[in-house]
C-alpha cells in the first residue's frame, strides 16, 4: 500500500510524538501514513494508545534501518520519508542513500552536524540528478534559527529593495525545557563514534556550506542583545554550532544557486524554471554572519561566567574520560521523556537581529513563539509540517526542492513551513524593521 508519509522510527518517544500529531491533524484527511518500526507488536500497540484505528488505513512496516534491503523495499512505497530514528550517525545511511537513488523526499530531526556532512559528501550531487529532497533538522534543531534568518532577508528585502544584503545576524534562545534522550543520544555517538578529526572538521565555520562567506564573529562569552532595555545579555548555547552550520548551508545553497541559476534550471525539471529575478532575493550576499546565545541574565557578569564554566565542562568532557562517564550516567536514554504535563508547560520564544548592510541602525527584528516543550511537543510537530508540506505543497515551494539535494528547512521550505506551522497554532512568527530604539511598521 503506497503512502504520503513513512515514520521511521515511530515507537521511540519523540516517533510516538510524531504519530500522534498526524493522527490527531486537523486536516487528516488529505494525507495516508505508514509506521516503520522493528516490533510489529509495539507498532500495532502504538496505534492503540494514540486512537488510530485498527482498519488497515495506517500500516504498520518492519523497518530494520540497518538492513537496505528492507529500507529500500519500505521507501519505494512512500512519497515522504520522517526519520525519528537516531542516532543518524550510526542509523541513517541507508535510508538516506534509499530516498536519494529512488529520488524521494526524506526530512529528520538530525542535530549531528557529522551526519549531515557526510550526506552531503555522499548524496548531495546524485540528489540533484534524481531530484531527491533530503531535509535534514527538521525539528527544534534548527528550524528557528534558519528560518529566523529566512524571514528577516525577507522582511529587510520588502522594506528597502530586493538588492538589500544582510550584515551581523544574531539569534537569541530563552526556551523552558529539557534535551530529548535522542539528542543526548547523538551527543554520546559523537564522543564515543564519531573520528575526530571528522568533529574538528565539522566545527569550523561554513562546515557543511558550498560557499565560504564572511567569518563569523569571535564567539564571546557575553553579549548585549540589540535594543534591550535595561540591557539583557546572551551567553554561550550548547546548539548554536549545529544551528549556525544549517543557517550557514541555506546561504550557500541560495548564494551558489543565484550565481549558477542559468545552468542549474535549464537541467531541473519544468515547474522549476524560476528567473534570475525569483532566486535573487533568497541570497543574503557576502556580508553576512551569523550568531547565537542563549537569554541568560541582565548581567554581564553572570552570563560570562555561566560561558566560561560550560566551555570548562565541555573541554573536561571530552578529554577527561571519567568525567565523562560520570556525566553520561545522568543522562536521558534514548527513548525516555518527560511527562506530558511537564511537555505543555514548556515553551522557546526564539529573538533574532539582522541589520540591513550598508544601511547603518536598520534591522528585522524576528520573533518565533511556541508553546511546549521545543524537544518534544514542539519538534514533533515543526516535523510533521516539514512532512506534510513536502507531500501537499510541491506547487509553492522555493526552487531547491525541485531541483533536489541535500537541503535546508528553509532552502527546501521557506514560506510554506511558516504558513502551516502558524495555520496549526504551533509556532506564531513576527518580523518588522527597527531603528535606532523605534520598532516600525510590521512586515509578514
Amino acid at each position: 500500500m503506497a503512502v504520503d508519509i513513512l515514520v521511521l522510527g515511530a515507537t521511540g518517544f519523540t516517533g510516538r510524538l510524531i504519530v500522534r500529531y498526524l493522527a490527531q491533524h486537523p486536516h487528516r484527511n488529505t494525507f495516508t501514513f505508514a509506521l516503520g518500526v522493528r516490533s510489529k507488536a509495539k507498532g500495532e500497540e502504538l496505534k492503540k494508545v494514540v486512537g488510530i484505528a485498527d482498519d488497515g488505513s495506517v500500516p504498520v512496516l518492519l523497518v530494520d534501518v540497518m538492513k537496505y534491503d528492507m529500507v529500500e523495499a519500505a521507501v519505494r512505497e512512500t512519497k515522504i520519508v520522517l526519520n525519528a530514528a537516531g542516532p543518524y550517525w550510526l542509523w541513517g545511511t541507508n535510508v538516506v542513500r534509499a530516498c536519494t537513488l529512488l529520488g524521494k523526499r526524506y526530512v529528520d530531526l538530525s542535530g549531528e552536524t557529522h551526519f549531515q556532512r557526510k550526506m552531503v559528501e555522499l548524496f548531495d550531487h546524485t540528489a540533484t540528478k534524481t531530484g531527491a529532497v533530503i531535509v535534514t533538522a527538521c525539528g527544534f534543531d534548527s528550524v528557528p534559527s534558519d528560518i529566523a534568518v529566512f524571514l528577516a532577508n525577507r522582511t529587510l528585502k520588502n522594506a528597502l529593495g530586493s538588492q538589500t544584503q544582510l550584515g551581523l545576524s544574531q539569534s537569541f534562545f530563552h526556551i523552558k525545557g529539557g534535551f530529548s534522550g535522542g539528542t543526548m543520544a547523538s551527543l554520546v555517538t559523537e564522543v564515543e563514534e564519531v573520528p575526530a578529526d571528522v568533529v574538528e572538521e565539522c566545527e569550523k565555520d561554513y562546515a557543511l556550506s558550498p560557499v565560504k562567506g564572511h567569518p563569523s564573529p569571535p564567539q564571546q562569552t557575553a553579549v548585549r542583545i540589540p535594543f534591550s532595555q535595561p540591557p539583557m545579555y546572551g551567553a554561550a548555547w550548547i546548539m548554536a554550532s549545529s544551528n549556525s552550520a544549517i543557517v550557514q548551508r541555506t546561504f550557500g545553497l541560495n548564494a551558489l544557486l543565484a550565481e549558477h541559476s542559468s545552468t542549474v534550471l535549464a537541467s531541473a525539471r519544468a515547474e522549476a524554471q524560476k528567473t534570475g529575478d525569483q532566486i535573487r532575493p533568497l541570497t543574503y550576499g557576502p556580508e553576512f554572519r551569523y550568531e547565537e546565545y542563549m537569554t541568560f541574565s541582565r548581567s554581564r557578569f553572570a552570563a560570562s561566567t555561566f560561558s566560561v564554566l560550560l566551555g570548562l565542562w565541555f573541554a573536561l568532557m571530552y578529554t577527561v574520560r571519567p568525567v565523562w562517564w560520570i556525566f553520561k550516567r545522568f543522562l536521558p536514554k534514548s527513548g525516555e521523556g518527560p511527562s506530558e504535563e511537564l511537555m505543555k508547560s514548556g515553551y522557546m520564544n526564539v529573538i533574532n537581529y539582522t541589520e540591513a548592510a550598508g544601511v547603518p541602525g536598520t534591522w528585522a527584528k524576528t520573533t518565533i513563539r511556541g508553546k511546549g516543550d521545543p524537544g518534544y511537543k514542539l519538534t514533533s510537530g515543526i516535523i510533521a509540517e516539514c512532512a506534510l508540506a513536502l507531500a501537499l505543497d510541491d506547487a509553492s515551494l522555493p526552487p531547491h526542492a525541485h531541483i533536489g539535494g541535500v537541503l535546508t528547512p528553509a532552502t527546501a521550505l521557506g514560506s510554506v513551513l511558516i504558513s502551516r506551522l502558524e495555520a496549526v497554532g504551533l509556532v506564531q512568527f513576527e518580523s518588522q524593521i527597527v531603528r535606532g530604539n523605534e520598532e516600525s511598521r510590521k512586515d509578514r
